[in-house]
């Protein structure tokens, strides 16, 4: 069985990638993902190709992710990425993506408040739907006859609104180290991947 998006685009792998996700401005916040902050996350993604080249490709992404950001929130993320890849040779490829999706934001830290009697409540903080704006860039090379393909990719991703009427938006400079497997490797016998 093959599994496809609409009618005629197969879905091509699966993949599996390691994050850091590291709260500060986009780009200028890069060197960060290295030393300063370490808030752990993993995606999981599929994708097709809208129109595939010799050398280019218009590719569509579908991501599922976890990351939590220590004393401030865990985030489930839903998402898709539009984007364009270039061949570079027989084994190399440079992609650029944008899209954005559905972050649903679980606050990680207690909240008090003081009541009339000069004591201390837990106040319950609910967690929140919120929208996401992801921007990436990426290298992936291909390890195996198979197919299978391992790449880096930086991005940066806006969520919003983080607190609404306070901080409209939460930037995260993210850093993806991962695996793609072609679908055909799932196939009984399969292993002709492009």
């Amino acid at each position: 069985m093959q599994l496809t998006f609409g009618a005629k685009k197969p879905l091509l792998y699966w993949g599996i990638a390691a994050n850091n996700f590291v709260a500060a401005k986009p780009i200028s916040g890069f060197s960060k993902m290295f030393y300063s902050q370490f808030h752990p996350g993993l995606t999981v993604s599929t994708g097709f190709n809208w129109k595939e080249k010799p050398k280019h490709n218009l590719m569509q992404s579908f991501k599922a992710g976890y990351f939590s950001h220590r004393f401030i929130q865990r985030s489930i993320m839903l998402y898709t990425e539009f984007g364009y890849r270039y061949k570079a040779g027989n084994n190399l490829g440079l992609s650029i993506a944008f899209g954005g999706g559905y972050l649903h934001m679980i606050p990680a830290t207690q909240q008090f408040k003081m009541n009339d009697d000069g004591t201390w409540d837990q106040v319950k903080l609910k967690s929140r739907p919120q929208g996401m704006i992801s921007l990436s860039m990426g290298i992936d090379y291909k390890i195996n006859a198979a197919g299978w393909r391992t790449f880096i990719r930086y991005q940066n991703m806006l969520q919003t609104p983080f607190v609404p009427g306070y901080i409209p938006l939460l930037p995260y400079n993210v850093l993806h180290v991962g695996v793609t497997v072609p679908m055909s490797a799932f196939k009984k016998g399969g292993n002709n991947a492009k």
